[in-house]
């Protein structure tokens, strides 16, 4: 059983809520009920909360700032909103804060409200089960020799005190040590959680992206990509390995990560780092980092043809951006922040300038995982370059309706999600819990177009992303934006642009 904590600054409110459901039957129990945020806040310090029902607008501390805390305390529970706003603005923010979804009182039925808690008990206990193997494997890595050895070795870096017992061990009778940096792309690092590295003496994890392997012998490393994309099953642009060898002396151990950097460096812009693992070569590689420049008159150009609507210079400029880092060689993680940023303000120009619906975009591209997920320059260019022209083509394309009911909004939302798969508008009608030709009347009166019309509107302008990109078959973009019939696909793509999606891909090479 789960606890359920109603907060709303209207008695009778709770009492509905109460009375609402019978909840033991959906797996949930009563714990209680708050007036107000703080309240709420009390009664979840106490430990006795799992799903929290609360309004929105009450004295002391708001829904929205209950939400926030809760999140920034990293509380254990989930949040459903409750509110009979006309201004859905509130509720979005509040999802945005960490509510899992939300409820509007004047259309609340009991089956709604059980089907809605349900979920976000699922949505928790799949978190929290997820959360406690997270922490198995920990405390398991934790007690591995490898893990030990490289929590000593963290520990030298830290203190700059020598460690003599390590040293002995490592170095004893000539020895000569080689050591592997696996940097993986934002996510790729999950299959290999908690795994034991064969023949490795020890591993350090220097953050969700980077693990340090140290070997005795040399060759032992040698076998992690044929385990990394066989066993683990990584595709090769999802990782990278760098390899510092001839370590033969403590001293050598602190500038290990630095050469591993320069190599990564080398790497990602394309050409060979020297090999070695003295101070200066590792001093060198800093500096060199360090004094990166970054192509800011270029960006400024970019953000111009934002705001100007060009999309021939906003493509023309990407490319030079991509050209700019390439010859300007800044640190990795300054090229990765710099095109994170140049995004982001390039996302909010275009605000300004359309009333296009921009947030598929960002979701897509402005986002640190999305940008570093490129582990060559070359790559993070052309994405670049194809960010940019799909944002202008945003500039110019028609906007997805607009609308301040919350049905509407939830509607659109779940096919900018789903349009990829064989929904009906019986789906959506399911989805926001309307009948289906309620539905439709609803959203024709207040967007002034069929569901229909907005599905394949979606469809169609993510197919132009693709084919722009050219990396798969006409037939293969039709299935992917939705499209069972590749001729239907075409039909439909040349009646809304004019062109069969062959011409398109050829007229955007």
């Amino acid at each position: 059983m789960m606890n359920v904590l109603i907060v709303d600054d209207e008695p009778i409110v709770r009492k509905v809520l109460k009375t609402m459901i019978r909840w033991e039957e959906h797996g949930l129990q009563w714990a209680g009920e708050a007036a107000d945020g703080l309240d709420a806040w009390e009664f979840v310090r106490s430990g006795r909360v799992d799903l929290i029902v609360t309004d929105i607008l009450m004295p002391r501390m708001d829904g929205l700032e209950l939400v926030k805390r809760l999140k920034e305390e990293g509380a254990d529970v989930a949040i459903v909103v409750l509110s009979c706003l006309d201004d859905f603005a509130y509720v979005k923010e509040a999802m945005k804060r960490g509510a899992h979804d939300y409820i509007l009182k004047p259309t609340m039925e009991p089956e709604q409200l059980a089907v809605i808690l349900g979920e976000a008990r699922e949505a928790l206990q799949s978190q929290r089960t997820d959360k406690a193997q997270r922490e198995r494997l920990h405390r398991e890595l934790q007690q591995s020799k490898q893990a030990q050895w490289g929590l000593r070795l963290q520990k030298t870096w830290i203190s700059g005190e020598p460690d003599e017992e390590l040293a002995n061990e490592w170095f004893g009778a000539g020895a000569e040590m080689a050591s592997f940096m696996i940097y993986f792309a934002p996510g790729a690092a999950l299959p290999v959680l908690g795994w034991h590295w064969p023949d490795a003496l020890a591993y350090v994890s220097l953050s969700e992206q980077r693990l340090l392997l140290f070997y005795d012998k040399p060759g032992n490393g040698g076998g992690l990509a044929d385990f990394l994309g066989g066993e683990a099953g990584l595709m090769p642009e999802s990782y990278l390995i760098t390899e510092v060898a001839g370590i033969r002396c403590a001293e050598q151990l602190r500038d290990v990560i630095a050469m591993h950097e320069s190599k990564r460096h080398g790497y990602f812009y394309g050409y060979e780092a020297a090999d070695g693992t003295d101070r200066e070569a590792a001093d060198g590689f800093a500096k060199q980092a360090a004094e990166g420049l970054l192509p800011q008159e270029e960006k400024q150009n970019l953000l111009r043809a934002v705001a100007g609507m060009n999309e021939e210079a906003m493509n023309y400029w990407s490319r030079q951006i991509g050209e700019r880092l390439l010859q300007l060689q800044p640190a990795v993680d300054a090229a990765y922040a710099f095109v994170y940023e140049l995004l982001g303000q390039a996302a909010a120009f275009a605000r300004q300038q359309t009333a296009a619906d921009l947030e598929p975009f960002e979701r897509q591209y402005v986002t640190a995982v999305s940008v570093q997920s490129h582990l060559r320059m070359d790559s993070l260019a052309a994405w670049l370059t194809e960010a940019c022209r799909v944002l202008a083509r945003q500039l110019q394309a028609k906007p997805l309706p607009v609308s301040r009911n919350p049905f509407v909004r939830k509607a659109i939302h779940y096919m900018e999600r789903h349009y990829h798969l064989q929904i009906s508008t019986s789906d959506i009608a399911e989805h926001v819990r309307l009948s289906r030709s309620y539905l439709s009347d609803l959203y024709g009166k207040e967007t002034g177009e069929s569901l229909t019309e907005t599905l394949t509107a979606i469809r169609i302008d993510e197919a132009k992303r693709l084919l722009t990109a050219g990396e798969r078959k006409v037939y293969e973009v039709a299935e992917a934006v939705g499209f069972i019939d590749a001729k239907a696909f075409a039909k439909t793509f040349k009646r809304i642009v004019g062109c069969t999606p062959k011409e398109y891909e050829e007229q955007n090479k």
